[in-house]
């Protein structure tokens, strides 16, 4: 569903080009931050998905979109937790990240400009739109809805930031000055309450391109277990929830045993 528009910011809030020095100090940077309260009303612990859509500049403007200038934060009962926050393959324009919040938990969901990097040249702006989903949970070798139903949550989408006097933090101010601005934006569905729909299950497909580099760290010794003493047993049953991962057309069966082979595994599948 879409929650919301969103803007992030570290630059002027006025041009300074043409402005007398007297008033130069007046056109004082912000720092804004985008800040997404989500309620989580159901009985079991849910893992969402929320993505960033960017209006995307053009001609291309690095200080104009989120990659390497922004970080996801989310805060349930005081602990700040970084999320992961990559660009969804295929569509440029779109930034996600997953988290959890546990039943009937409240967090806080927080999109800020990365500091103090985004200060120089201090001319980051980016703007969107904001979209919440309820992934399905991975359960080999499908993935299921997390609930049968569409679950309830309460929403509170705001922009919160802070001016800055220019120069900050590098040019010495004796009396710095720092306000305070929030205000609360309009939610798409015009409520508070909403139910987002679970979306539904299917069966997981992992491309050969992504399981080559795994095998071969398999076949070397190097895979990343949880365990670094794991056994070939353990090994054995990570390739075979791998393998159950993947379409098994005859393309892809005859690439994965042109790899396997490459990789001395002494395994060949077909299909039965």
């Amino acid at each position: 569903m879409e929650v919301s528009t969103f803007e992030i910011l570290t630059k002027p809030i006025a041009p300074v080009i043409g402005i007398p020095p007297e008033l130069i100090p007046v056109a004082r940077r912000v720092v804004q931050g985008y800040f997404l309260t989500i309620s989580n009303l159901e009985a079991i612990d849910l893992r969402y998905r929320i993505e960033f859509t960017v209006s995307l500049p053009v001609p291309a403007d690095p200080n104009k979109i989120l990659l390497n200038n922004a970080i996801l934060v989310v805060d349930v009962e005081g602990n700040n937790t970084p999320v992961t926050l990559t660009q969804q393959p295929g569509k440029p324009k779109v930034y996600r990240g997953f988290f959890t919040i546990p039943a009937h938990k409240t967090a806080s969901v927080e999109l800020l400009p990365i500091l103090p990097g985004s200060l120089t040249p201090g001319l980051l702006e980016v703007r969107g739109y904001v979209s919440l989903f309820l992934p399905p949970r991975r359960s080999f070798p499908f993935s299921v809805p997390q609930s049968e139903k569409p679950v309830k949550v309460l929403l509170n989408p705001e922009i919160r930031g802070t001016f800055l006097p220019n120069g900050f933090p590098s040019v010495p101010n004796p009396s710095p000055d720092f306000d305070q601005i929030s205000y609360t934006l309009a939610i798409a569905s015009g409520k508070a309450l909403n139910e987002i729909p679970p979306e539904p299950g299917q069966p997981i497909i992992i491309h050969l391109p992504i399981v080559a580099p795994i095998l071969e760290e398999l076949r070397n010794g190097t895979l990343d277990l949880p365990s670094l003493d794991a056994d070939n047993s353990e090994k054995a049953q990570m390739l075979v929830q791998l393998l159950a991962q993947i379409d098994t057309n005859d393309v892809n069966l005859k690439e994965l045993n042109t790899v396997m082979d490459k990789f001395d595994i002494p395994v060949r599948m077909s299909r039965s």
